[in-house]
């Protein structure tokens, strides 16, 4: 994907209809550059050629997804179109969005690269690597509909905008963003198409316990459009338009009074958070002018259908979920440690002398983490492929997979390495107090409950 990705730039450098197809769309030089944005050439298979060249073998080059394979001929899976690079938090190019140049209809507007193992398309933001710092200083993320209105709204100093990858949006996706802020502005087109598009991203958002506020185009304006046509400011202006979801939905719901009621009290359910379905209960006796305790009322005979519907699904993910012995009691602090020794080796001493491995319970993770402290005692320099050496079959499949799914910002490491260690002492400290108090050491007990205090303080 690199090599593709460096492949596509210089096809764009070299293409003067393309670039001038940028400039008619107001993008600079700079905003070009800073999104690599690229060029796949009219040609069959000039992307194939030049992964062959480069001794890429062909199974690799067909699990990239990069080039079709047919019964007959080898075709490039992008043609004709601006790319644009989807990356991961950590700046990995992991696929492309490829936009046609062609009038016809019968061409589709957008194509992305379809899924493979280091991209699914329902767990990834579009412009998320370059919005995540001003999201977090923000508290908050702008969520749009396309790429170009993602680059556009960067380009005119909107940094926190992000878009789902031409689909509805996810809760893979929400839970990444998640890790950046609670609060999400859905600004999405105002047709019909566009309207329950924000529906469904009002019902994601309160599965995922976020706060979600509505704002929708004129009509046949889309962000990029409208910051061409009227200006930055005049769509800072706009923005303050804003609504409420249990205002959204009230008027949008294409219901009777009552229907429309229940129709909100429908979506409020699906809330995880407990608070926020308090607030958003209140919100709509206010609004819909009925008591709150009707509302509350209603609310837990609607949870009552549900749990009784959902009931039969959990029990089949459940089942399918036991399958999966490799990552059975895995606990997230473990995982993400690992991911950094993985894809950052040289850390992987740090982390090993401060970490109490007798208290990982997995016997498969607790393992891993055995052998990477055999490496370091072993090694003067500990890669990733020194430690895959090291590993049986079924680890390999662990590390590997752990590796690809790699999620880790490389701005915030250190913070992160701290956090995971210090859940892990916590836990090793609460099995202490338990052990404490099944003796009655009660000043073991005492020490213990003061160091946990301390611990968390930091």
């Amino acid at each position: 994907y690199k090599e593709a990705l460096n492949f596509y730039k210089e096809n764009l450098h070299n293409s003067k209809q393309a670039i001038s197809y940028l400039k008619e769309r107001g993008l600079d030089e700079e905003t070009i550059e800073r999104f690599n944005i690229g060029y796949s050439k009219n040609e069959k298979d000039s992307l194939f050629k030049m992964l062959k060249s480069l001794d890429f073998s062909i199974e690799h080059i067909k699990a990239s997804g990069l080039i079709s394979f047919g019964q007959r001929d080898v075709y490039d899976f992008f043609r004709g179109r601006l790319m644009f690079p989807i990356l991961d938090i950590q700046a990995r190019v992991v696929a492309f969005g490829g936009r046609t140049m062609s009038l016809s209809k019968d061409i589709p507007k957008y194509i992305n690269s379809p899924d493979s193992i280091i991209f699914k398309k329902g767990e990834l933001f579009y412009g998320l690597y370059m919005a995540k710092n001003s999201i977090t200083q923000k508290g908050s993320a702008i969520v749009v509909e396309g790429y170009m209105d993602v680059i556009a709204c960067h380009q005119y100093g909107f940094s926190n905008v992000v878009a789902p990858l031409g689909t509805a949006l996810t809760s893979g996706q929400l839970r990444r963003l998640k890790r950046f802020c609670n609060n999400v502005l859905l600004v999405f087109d105002g047709d019909t198409a566009g309207i329950s598009a924000t529906k469904r991203a009002i019902e994601t958002c309160y599965s995922e316990g976020m706060n979600a506020k509505i704002l929708l185009m004129p009509a046949g304006e889309d962000p990029d459009t409208f910051i061409r046509r009227h200006g930055e400011d005049n769509f800072k202006k706009y923005m303050i338009k804003t609504t409420s979801p249990i205002d959204f939905l009230m008027k949008k719901s294409g219901k009777g009074r009552l229907d429309a009621i229940r129709y909100v009290l429908q979506t409020i359910s699906l809330c995880t958070d407990i608070l926020q379905q308090d607030d958003l209960i209140r919100e709509l006796s206010e609004r819909a002018r009925i008591n709150e305790l009707t509302l509350r009322e209603e609310l837990k005979g609607i949870k009552g259908k549900r749990l009784k519907t959902v009931g039969k699904k959990d029990n089949k993910i459940l089942t399918s979920e036991k399958k999966d012995n490799l990552y059975s009691n895995i606990r997230k602090e473990e995982e993400i440690l690992l991911n950094i020794v993985f894809s950052m080796p040289d850390r992987a001493g740090d982390i090993i002398n401060r970490l109490n491995i007798d208290i990982i319970e997995n016997p498969l993770i607790k393992g891993l983490f055995e052998k990477i402290r055999d490496a370091i005692l072993s090694s003067t320099v500990v890669t990733f492929e020194g430690l895959l050496n090291a590993f049986n079959d079924q680890e390999q499949r662990i590390a590997t997979r752990l590796m690809l799914n790699n999620e880790i910002d490389n701005d915030h490491i250190d913070k992160t390495v701290e956090d995971c260690l210090r859940v892990l002492k916590l836990r090793e400290i609460e099995k202490e107090i338990k052990a404490a108090e099944d003796t009655g050491n009660i000043k073991l007990l005492n020490d213990l409950l003061k160091k946990r205090m301390m611990i968390k303080k930091k």
